[in-house]
């Protein structure tokens, strides 16, 4: 299924920036590098990239460490409380890949 997701914050800067928006798809793979949706227990839903997986769990890290909440805050995520894997970014240049 593919979701469009508007981008709040500034975590992610400068890969992505306050107010574009995302077109995610469901994710089947999960690859370090790239950038998911989480649906997060106690941040609720937050765009970060994959740093590692470890026994069906998920580590991520934002692209702005000034800005992010840092990764021990984010902690493991299960694999089902990630919702969308990241495929394009519309924002004031245009459409473009992550």
């Amino acid at each position: 299924m593919i979701k469009l997701v508007k981008v709040t914050g500034h975590s992610m800067s400068p890969t992505l920036e306050d107010g574009d928006y995302v077109i995610t798809k469901k994710p089947r793979l999960f690859q370090a590098g790239l950038l998911y949706v989480i649906n997060h227990s106690d941040l609720g839903r937050i765009i970060k990239r994959l740093q590692d997986t470890k026994h069906h769990k998920c580590f991520f890290i934002g692209d702005n460490p000034k800005a992010s909440t840092p990764s021990s805050l984010i902690g493991a995520v299960e694999k089902d409380r990630v919702v969308g894997h990241v495929i394009l970014v519309i924002g004031p240049k245009g459409l473009r890949r992550p």
